[in-house]
């Protein structure tokens, strides 16, 4: 009997074994004006990391290039020694053509999801265009004081802006795979979503879409942004000051904590600072305590700005800038970025400055 149950999980494990084996995805194609380089395959395995699947040599301006997956991915070809690349969705099984140029006239041809997604897309631009044109048209109008010829136009201009709402729904609902996932995560970083839309957005998703690089990555946005939503305890951290002794965030006592992200580079940061100076005066006696986290990456610029602008409360920093761990921890995207804690290190509010801050500290700080 042992045996027999033995016998069947092996078997069970080499059937899933073999269910996610990877697959050669080729790319063979030209390169406009290039006549020998090196090109790479490379794809985002989570928000921090992007792996290199393959690269190949290439002489003549033509290439050919083979890696493997283990499923469908939205990856970029990209040029050594040049920025920017050429997306695709590439799928396992598959080989794709490609003419790669600085131009409009570049393509990537093969699998049922690259050569949907392009299509797609050529439909989207030209509805684009022409609602910019529309758009140009109906605002000369207005100038002109036109009114008749401008809502006419404008009337044109809604329904073409209804199309392309359409055009996107439909397309997005046909698509419950790695190209709804990616087309929303796109949309959540170049809007800097809040973690309620996050949340909205994977909810709006399908099982099929969850499952995939992107999915995986929404998922990971939204774990990152729930540790520092209200209410939920800040993450710790040890970073040294000037002087280069060690301080941890959780060891420094405060009925409340102010974690300030900001850099001697930053304007708005350097605005805010005398701000930020008088409520410490005011309010340290009373337990107030500051953590500024510098994003610097030159001592001697962080050491000066912080004497010229008389930050007197403790001052840590990496000096790593933008690649400190600490940035992602707090899912830092802009600075200044504040974070306000009680005494037991929870996060009670956040993005909170001059008045408003002064009448949240002044309530708690009695």
């Amino acid at each position: 009997m042992r045996k027999t149950i033995l016998l069947a999980l092996l078997m069970l494990c080499n059937a899933l074994s073999s269910s996610v084996q990877a697959e050669n995805i080729t790319i063979e194609g030209k390169l406009e004006g290039i006549k020998k380089g090196r090109l790479y395959l490379l794809a985002r395995v989570s928000e921090e990391k992007t792996d290199t699947l393959g690269f190949c040599d290439f002489k003549r301006s033509k290439f050919s290039l083979t890696a493997e997956a283990t499923e469908p991915i939205m990856a970029q070809l990209v040029l050594d020694g040049f920025s920017g690349g050429f997306m695709l969705f590439a799928e396992p099984g598959t080989t794709y053509h490609a003419y790669l140029s600085e131009g409009d006239n570049y393509y990537i041809k093969g699998g049922k999801l690259n050569d949907s997604y392009t299509a797609h897309m050529k439909m989207s631009d030209s509805l684009r265009i022409s609602i910019a044109g529309l758009q140009e048209r109906y605002d000369a109008m207005r100038a002109a004081k036109k009114l008749r010829s401008a809502s006419l136009i404008n009337d044109t201009l809604r329904r073409e802006q209804e199309t392309l709402r359409t055009l996107t729904t439909d397309f997005l609902n046909s698509n419950d795979n790695i190209i709804t996932a990616y087309t929303f995560y796109s949309n959540m970083v170049m809007r800097d979503a809040s973690l309620t839309e996050t949340r909205k957005l994977y909810g709006a998703m399908g099982d099929g879409a969850k499952n995939t690089q992107y999915g995986r990555m929404i998922k990971e946005r939204i774990t990152r942004m729930a540790k520092t939503e209200g209410g939920a305890s800040a993450p710790d951290f040890t970073l040294p000051d000037t002087l280069g002794n060690m301080i941890t965030m959780s060891s420094v006592k405060g009925k409340i904590k102010i974690v300030d992200f900001w850099a001697s580079w930053c304007g708005p940061c350097r605005l805010n600072n005398p701000s930020l100076r008088k409520l410490y005066e005011e309010f340290h006696p009373k337990g107030l305590e500051i953590i500024g986290v510098s994003l610097d990456t030159n001592k001697a610029a962080w050491k000066k700005a912080i004497e010229k602008d008389g930050l007197s409360w403790i001052n840590v920093s990496s000096l790593k800038g933008w690649k400190c761990d600490i940035v992602s921890l707090y899912s830092v995207k802009g600075i200044p970025a504040l974070f306000v804690l009680d005494e037991d290190n929870n996060i009670i509010a956040t993005g909170l400055k001059g008045e408003q801050l002064r009448a949240f500290l002044q309530e708690r700080l009695k």
